[in-house]
């Protein structure tokens, strides 16, 4: 059983987890920037003027993922999807690849919980549509508080 990966599709900022939470952030984080040649993210809450650079020579440019660009830990989230049994979708379109896809690239047993019906509602098992804050502590069986 995997219990492990928690992707954000979004550009996440600051408060985007919670204690003993970290997701994979696909797109990036706001407060973030790294080096395009070392590719290292560091934490940078800095306003520049110019194109900072980094002690290599390198350009200093947002940790976020373009338009274009490969999501990160793409090679991660596929492992994952080959191994887990339970794949759920919080509140998703269905429409914006490559996490739209998701659903179909694994065997698990799926489940899709948001506010309305997303574009690929047909690949998952099952679905719960309301406020997801309400519905998974009650499919999962879970206390609140």
């Amino acid at each position: 059983m995997c219990l492990g990966v928690r992707c954000s599709r979004g550009v996440a900022g600051r408060g985007s987890t919670r204690a003993g939470s970290r997701p994979l952030h696909m797109h990036g984080e706001l407060f973030k920037s790294r080096c395009e040649r070392c590719r290292v993210p560091f934490e940078d809450t800095n306003i520049y003027h110019e194109i900072p650079l980094c002690t290599c020579g390198g350009k200093i440019r947002p940790h976020i993922c373009w338009f274009g660009e490969t999501p990160f830990g793409m090679d991660r989230v596929l492992r994952t999807l080959e191994v887990c049994t339970v794949f759920i979708a919080i509140g998703t379109s269905g429409m914006v690849e490559p996490a739209a896809s998701f659903v179909g690239q694994t065997k698990a047993r799926t489940f899709y919980v948001g506010p309305e019906e997303p574009l690929n509602l047909a690949s998952f098992d099952e679905t719960f549509t309301g406020k997801a804050g309400e519905l998974l502590p009650t499919l999962f069986d879970v206390g609140v508080g």
